[in-house]
């Protein structure tokens, strides 16, 4: 079996449930590690960040994916963390909130007032985009630069090696460094300016970790959402009648979100490298090995989850899957996500009454087996004539 298998990219649950079934840990030749698949053996994994070590993630891609925090273990990513965390409490949520909001009806007063619409293009990509952009105090007209950049650095754009995306990452860094000079000599409240004068047990950071943090600000600040929200449309417009009940019911945004986030997650494997011999299912995993834990998989383990194959609201514990992570790495920006998410959501349920799929359309997914969302997604809108969601007014959980 191969994991980097180009055509897993459309629909890899089938494989999902047959490694669960047959092969719950299974070693990969083409991916060097061992592909993990079951609910309780990721949690334990994401879980024993001393066991299994995040310097795996670095190593995999070393050009591309050596981003601070993200390939840090303990002590240093407790403080690394540390840096950005006040820029996610939740105070600064609410004060965003209404930024938030603002963007939602600025790119949805953009779109046409029914018809077929690339929503991954007009909506999807731009929303959570310009959120951070704003947040890192860069302009709003580089957010097509972001894109393009933030594909680059995680693989999922056309370009299928590291050669072909380098010329991209090597301007987006330069992009990064160039801000650090202006950000020392004027700083502002900016997510940027706030890592340029932060320090680890008294010093400064290093112009590379800067950089590093601003490229991971990006990817974690644009991928998920765009990815959640795609994901969630595309299931929908297969769904009349649940389009519908979310129109009337608003008050079930907030668990059809986490239900999208289980039932297709954006982010479907983390890489891990164990730090000393142990087992898992009985198979021996050496000092050294890799370990795939696939978060997409175990977000479907009926063994965990009644009807896993299903879309449904009523789950007794929505919010336990895995699409953010789980132990020391939990998405830093996962509230955020949820956000825009939500108010993204809401603002597109008042405007329109119904979705379907645009008959002949070409979509385009992300074309990586790890992010899974879609760069092109053409549905049909019909446009609304009463207002179900409440004004648009959503309420926070």
């Amino acid at each position: 079996m191969d994991f980097f298998s180009s055509e897993r990219i459309t629909d890899p649950y089938p494989d999902y449930a047959f490694w669960r079934k047959a092969h719950p840990i299974w070693w990969a030749e083409d991916a060097g590690g061992w592909i993990v698949s079951r609910y309780d053996d990721v949690r334990a994994i994401l879980k024993n960040a001393a066991l299994f070590s995040s310097k795996s993630m670095g190593e995999m891609d070393q050009q591309a994916m050596a981003l601070p925090l993200l390939v840090d273990d303990p002590p240093r990513h407790t403080q690394l963390r540390a840096i950005v965390n006040k820029a996610f409490t939740t105070r600064a949520l609410k004060d965003m909130e209404k930024q938030v909001e603002t963007l939602v009806d600025e790119l949805l007063s953009e779109l046409e007032s029914g018809g077929s619409i690339d929503i991954s293009t007009e909506f999807t990509i731009p929303l959570p985009v310009l959120i951070i952009a704003r947040l890192m105090g860069i302009p709003a007209d580089r957010k097509d630069d972001f894109k393009r950049w933030s594909d680059a650095l995680t693989g999922t754009g056309t370009a299928t090696t590291l050669e072909e995306r380098l010329p991209d990452i090597t301007e987006m860094v330069a992009y990064f460094h160039a801000l650090i000079p202006d950000r020392r000599k004027n700083p502002g409240d900016d997510l940027i300016s706030q890592v340029v004068h932060a320090e680890v047990d008294g010093e400064g950071l290093e112009d590379a970790d800067i950089v590093g943090f601003t490229l991971l600000l990006l990817i974690a600040g644009n991928e998920t959402t765009t990815n959640l929200l795609s994901n969630l449309l595309f299931y929908m417009a297969d769904r009349p009648d649940e389009w519908t009940a979310l129109r009337n019911n608003p008050q079930h945004l907030d668990r059809a979100i986490e239900e999208i986030l289980r039932y297709d997650s954006p982010v479907h494997w983390v890489n891990r490298k164990a730090t000393r011999d142990t087992k898992i299912q009985g198979q021996t995993i050496k000092a050294g090995d890799h370990v795939y834990a696939i978060l997409g998989s175990a977000n479907r383990d009926d063994d965990h989850y009644p009807d896993a194959d299903s879309f449904r609201l009523n789950r007794e514990k929505p919010a336990d899957h895995h699409s953010f992570g789980h132990g020391i790495h939990f998405c830093i920006g996962a509230p955020l996500g949820r956000l825009e998410a939500r108010h993204g959501l809401a603002g597109l349920l008042q405007r329109f009454s119904g979705v379907a799929h645009t008959p002949g359309a070409i979509n385009e997914r992300t074309h990586s087996n790890m992010l899974r969302g879609f760069h092109h997604l053409w549905l049909d809108f019909t446009a609304a004539t009463d207002n179900a969601v409440t004004g648009g007014e959503v309420k926070s959980p």
